[in-house]
């Protein structure tokens, strides 16, 4: 096992955790909670995404008298419910012999939207961090998401679990062995070992492939591991069955898929802002020149007023603006320093105060 301390999120998806009559597999997710605990003892911290409430619920009502009088939306709800009891209560079961608690804590995309819900749940989860005997088990809030609250799925979740944590390894568990260069039904398939984003090597041919249990496919943890790349975080994307997997990703063994992060990391708040999932109350347009200046590459820079020219929506101080070019296309996102009717006043003018500072700014493309 390795000797350096690291913070870690860990995923398993639907599809991974579930055996054949599509019940959380009792003897895998043993097997993969007792590594979690030697780890814990060792001195990583690990927060665990679970999937696999609604396909145990509905499981469980396979053995049982059928729903009456529900619609899709509500018949989900109540699988998720069902299924989501029973989950912890076996993750608690097996944590138990080694000493220990599972904390739930169930999140909806609302949760990530307010800077000020980010920090609540930043506070709680460095809370949860310091605790040796309490391992944190999340999952989607299935029994209240509908439409916008919905992540796209877990994958999505657990990204944004990484960028709030600041971990330095995302792993995700899957029911296939990694990403493949092709459809994994090709006979000359074989699961890509490394992508270096900056060298754009590794990058599979294909990235179809959904499991049958779950939302998320080879697309989305992709799109994931893209991002966390930005971030400074290293993903892992492996079989949930090979033989410690955990212990032996962290030993360095060749796995999987391993998609590179780029160098530096980021500070708190353009995490939040690089996670795209905020809600932006109001718009802001930069003229040609700072559109231009917005998208080269090279070091962040503080938006003044004099290169903005038009504000649609209201805002005030400390609320998230997005920046957008005279075409309407996404330049970048940022906190307000000041509200929308004092710079209204200001646009387009010289020497005036700095409306976003570069370090409460995230460019869409480049940073």
């Amino acid at each position: 096992m390795a000797s350096k301390k690291h913070n870690l999120v860990i995923k398993i998806g639907t599809a991974a955790l579930g055996a054949s009559d599509g019940m959380p597999d009792r003897q895998l997710l043993g097997n993969l909670v007792a590594e979690i605990a030697e780890l814990k003892k060792a001195g990583h911290q690990i927060l665990l995404v679970s999937s696999g409430a609604v396909g145990t619920g509905r499981a469980m009502l396979r053995q049982g008298p059928a729903l009456y009088h529900c619609d899709p939306v509500a018949e989900k709800q109540i699988l998720a419910s069902l299924g989501q009891a029973r989950l912890m209560t076996l993750y608690q079961d097996l944590l138990t012999p080694h000493g220990l608690l599972a904390s739930q804590i169930l999140l909806t995309k609302q949760d990530f939207r307010s800077r000020v819900q980010h920090k609540y749940m930043s506070h709680l989860l460095a809370a949860l961090a310091r605790q040796p005997h309490i391992l944190p088990i999340i999952n989607e809030n299935d029994s209240v998401t509908v439409d916008e609250l919905m992540f796209t799925d877990n994958d999505e979740l657990s990204g944004l679990l990484a960028a709030m944590v600041n971990a330095e390894r995302l792993i995700v568990l899957s029911h296939i062995d990694g990403v493949y260069d092709r459809e994994p039904e090709d006979p000359e398939a074989s699961v890509i070992s490394v992508i270096d984003w900056v060298k754009k090597t590794g990058l599979p041919l294909t990235t179809k492939g959904k499991s049958q249990t779950g939302r998320g496919g080879m697309t989305s943890k992709l799109a994931i591991a893209r991002k966390m790349a930005a971030l400074g975080i290293q993903t892992h994307i492996a079989g949930a069955r090979e033989k410690n997997i955990l212990f032996q990703l962290l030993a360095g063994a060749p796995l999987g898929t391993t998609s590179l992060p780029l160098s530096g990391k980021r500070n708190a708040v353009k995490r939040w802002l690089a996670s795209e999932v905020s809600h932006v109350p109001a718009t802001v347009t930069a003229n040609d020149g700072l559109a231009t200046m917005m998208r080269k590459p090279g070091p962040a820079m503080s938006l003044l007023p004099v290169g903005l020219n038009k504000i649609e929506g209201a805002f005030t101080k400390g609320d998230l603006v997005q920046i957008v070019d005279e075409k309407g296309d996404a330049l970048a996102l940022g906190v307000a320093r000041y509200d929308a009717a004092n710079l209204r006043k200001m646009l387009g003018k010289k020497r005036q105060p700095v409306f976003i500072h570069y370090d409460q700014l995230h460019r869409v493309t480049h940073d």
